[in-house]
């Protein structure tokens, strides 16, 4: 739980009229009801409006949805950026998701939506459906990430209270209804007067909507379906009028008149009362007031105005759509679903049957829910999870696990609070930690800093300590990923000082390990130190404690002390399971950390005791056990100082793509040989065509695969038919990223040259920090056009 010490900031932006404010604002009631002071609320216009540094350090809960951001989704984007820096959890309540009926405004929704979720801790979405909305949104806008955050996406629905007190004729005594939808988009202007329902004397049906008049809402559907239903036999003699509860949406107002005139001419009626305030709703949404209610969205992810409704008694005409049959299916009987071609039949035989019964659109004791109180905890549940995951591979040292649990337990300074996962690597007895294998400690806390304690296990299969680390990290929440070595011992700060590395931006970090021989007693005595690694030392000093880290900083990488963002985390997609044995895991992680954008940091205060010298003191095993971490790790680690250079892999250091429609057989060859000259270069041609008869291990038909181009330090894509005679770095360079990155660099921004150099690093800067992606193009003198008569074999002999 988040107490007095380390409250929950609920961050609630809009006007009080906004459908997204009124239901975080209903939600902050009960949360401030349950949880008096351990609940904060922040109150804002829209979120461009709050301070830099004001989620800072926090455990943040935001409601939003992208007009509640910033004016366009340009700023949105640096917006929500500058809100979230440095927020110590992060949990987003999104609404009003991205979806195929919006048109031209999709793909930039799309990315501003992939951004909101990717860089929360928990998402909450309000329906099964949303869910998929999203899903399809981040699998467009950044695959590598989709599954990650989906798996942290949590389903909370719209809470559907039924009014206290209501009879069977829907009139309402004390409660408040639900809020309008919180989907609708856009804000009210000052409530208007909600005129008076018709008397249920005069001879008047009615079919009625509720909420804003926008677009897309199918009002135009309901005038028409009216009107057809007006013409039965059975009401003949009677007015049948089509009423909307609410106003139009800003800058829509235009829909007033025409749907008017659509009414017209179809020989109904047609009005909307403008805003409604919440003391005249019941009496309106009353069967005397409202005959039958009807939610004709076609393009809903979660209605408001439905709850609406079902709030206040009444069972709806909806049209079948994912969402209203998911309703259907969580609540049976609160709603009558039908198709969009059945509208007009259904409202009329819903008329006649109000004719004959009243009660036959109220709900009676159909089940509801969740209420706002069941909502409200399951919000909270999610938004108060621990800030800090530490993962500890384990396996057959009870001892030691014991002591760095007992050193974790003491940790300081840890903002939101400290998770431990237990990732047992197969050990013939599980790890005690007080509770057993698998079960969370939730629900019994442990003295001290760490708030949740569990145990996983995986089969032993030899030595697998980077399956390990990925189990205990699938079953971690924490914004901050540390990963401690079963036979290393954290200092006090240890923790603390990693996660304000992680939480400045997104960051591999790695503290400093010293050795000693752990007898038991703590902290360590001098006579029991010994020397730290000089290698690790001068690494550190000679890159300014890796602020200026190159492509070879990887090196100085040990998952033994280190520490992630989790948008890093997602973005590499954890260790490489097929490395098993002893070493070269955390080197490889940090290759593709540094390759997908992530800032590399030493932090020397946080401080861990490895029980035993370093590898580097034990000389007699120093040859052997590098070579074979060497050799494991070439066919996946490209770099020179790990491959060496002449060596063929599948893996190339530089992935080419060469697009070769329309182009000559001899074009193709000549232009895959130039690229092949350059190095450590797979070249893959697209769409195939290149000769039979020329089979090299290095060429490839089709695209290149996601998982090759995030080991890849550049792409290279040749658009034309021109053969490579330069580019900035030489062959197997040492920091090739240095060569392509301003200021030095000889890339331009015009694509002349039909050459396309992405260094994988700028991409990967691009999607976790927003920057922009520096120049790409070669220089049109870097390249030489190949006519498409051009002879193989003459064109060697010109150019040897």
């Amino acid at each position: 739980m988040t107490g007095q010490d380390d409250p929950l900031l609920h961050v609630v932006p809009g006007p009080e009229q906004h459908g997204v404010t009124r239901h975080g604002l209903g939600l902050q009631r009960h949360l401030a009801a349950a949880h008096g002071g351990g609940v904060e609320l922040l109150r804002c216009a829209r979120l461009d409006e709050v301070r830099d540094g004001a989620l800072e350090g926090r455990v943040a809960a935001v409601q939003v949805t992208d007009r509640l951001v910033a004016g366009d989704p340009a700023r949105a984007t640096s917006t929500w950026r500058r809100l979230v820096a440095g927020v110590a959890r992060l949990t987003v309540v999104l609404h009003d998701l991205p979806q195929r009926s919006d048109g031209r405004t999709r793909p930039a929704r799309s990315r501003l939506y992939a951004l909101l979720a990717a860089s929360a801790d928990e998402v909450v979405v309000a329906s099964r459906h949303e869910r998929l909305l999203l899903a399809a949104v981040l699998r467009w806008a950044c695959p590598r990430q989709a599954e990650a955050v989906l798996s942290r996406t949590q389903v909370v629905p719209l809470p559907i209270e039924r009014v206290a007190g209501r009879d069977r004729a829907g009139h309402a005594h004390g409660a408040d209804l639900v809020p309008d939808d919180p989907d609708d988009p856009d804000d009210p202007d000052d409530p208007a007067d909600p005129g008076d329902p018709a008397d249920p004397g005069d001879g008047v049906l009615t079919v009625v909507t509720l909420g804003f008049v926008y677009p897309g809402k199918g009002l135009e559907e309901v005038v028409d379906a009216t009107a057809l239903a007006a013409r039965d036999p059975r009401f003949a003699g009677r007015r049948i009028e089509v009423r909307n509860l609410g106003r139009a949406s800003e800058g829509h107002e235009d829909l007033l008149e025409q749907l008017e005139a659509r009414a017209a001419a179809a020989g109904v009626t047609w009005s909307t009362s403008g805003w409604v305030d919440d003391a005249d709703l019941p009496r309106l949404l009353a069967v005397d007031a409202a005959t039958v209610p009807v939610a004709a969205h076609r393009h809903v992810s979660a209605s408001g105005s439905v709850a609406t409704w079902l709030a206040a008694g009444r069972r709806p005409l909806v049209l079948s759509s994912r969402y209203t049959e998911e309703l259907a299916s969580r609540l049976p009987g609160a709603v009558r679903v039908v198709r969009p071609t059945e509208l007009a039949r259904a409202i009329a035989d819903a008329l006649a049957d109000a004719l004959t019964d009243a009660a036959t659109t109220m709900l009676d004791g159909t089940p509801l829910g969740p209420s706002w109180a069941e909502a409200a905890a399951a919000l909270h549940e999610v938004a108060t999870r621990p800030a800090v995951s530490v993962v500890i591979p384990y396996y057959r040292d009870q001892r030691m696990l014991d002591l760095i649990l007992a050193r974790l337990r003491a940790q300081t300074g840890v903002a939101g609070g400290l998770e431990v996962v237990v990732a047992d690597d197969g050990s013939p007895r599980a790890p005690d930690v007080g509770a057993g294998p698998g079960v969370d400690l939730d629900e019994h806390p442990t003295p001290g800093a760490i708030r949740s304690l569990r145990v996983v296990r995986q089969h032993r299969d030899g030595f697998r300590a980077a399956a390990a680390r990925n189990l205990g990290a699938r079953h971690s929440r924490g914004r901050v990923l540390c990963f401690l070595d079963g036979d290393t011992v954290p200092e006090d700060a240890y923790v603390a000082a990693l996660q304000r590395a992680c939480l400045r931006a997104p960051t591999l970090a790695v503290g400093r390990r010293r050795h000693a021989h752990l007898t038991g007693a703590w902290p360590p005595a001098p006579q029991d130190e010994l020397p730290e690694p000089a290698w690790l030392d001068e690494g550190y000093r000679a890159s300014d404690h890796l602020r200026a880290a190159d492509d070879g900083s990887f090196r100085f990488v040990i998952s033994a002390v280190m520490a992630l963002s989790r948008s890093v985390w997602d973005a590499a997609g954890g260790f490489e399971e097929r490395l098993t044995g002893y070493g070269g895991e955390d080197w490889e992680l940090a290759w593709r950390c540094w390759l997908a954008g992530a800032d590399l940091r030493h932090v020397p205060e946080a401080v861990a005791w490895h029980d035993g010298p370093d590898l580097a003191g034990r000389a007699e095993q120093v040859a052997a056990v590098k070579n074979v971490e060497t050799l494991r790790l070439s066919p996946l680690l490209p770099h020179p100082l790990v491959r060496g250079r002449g060596w063929t892999h599948p893996q190339p250091d530089v992935a080419a793509v060469v697009r070769s429609r329309g182009w000559t057989p001899g074009q193709v060859v000549v232009v895959v040989e130039a690229l092949l000259r350059l190095g450590d270069v797979g070249v893959w041609v697209e769409p195939s065509s290149l000769p039979d008869q020329l089979l090299d291990p290095r060429v490839r038909p089709g695209c290149a695969d996601a998982t090759v181009l995030a080991r890849a330090r550049a792409t290279i894509e040749v658009t034309r038919p021109v053969a490579v005679t330069r580019v900035p770095w030489t062959a197997y360079p040492l920091d090739l990223t240095a060569t392509v990155s301003p200021p030095s660099s000889p890339l331009v921004g015009s694509d002349s040259s039909g050459v396309r150099v992405t260094a994988q690093r700028h991409r990967g800067r691009v999607d976790l920090h927003g920057e922009q992606l520096p120049p790409v193009w070669l220089p049109r003198a870097w390249v030489e056009p190949v006519p498409p008569e051009v002879m193989v074999e003459r064109w060697r002999q010109d150019r040897p």
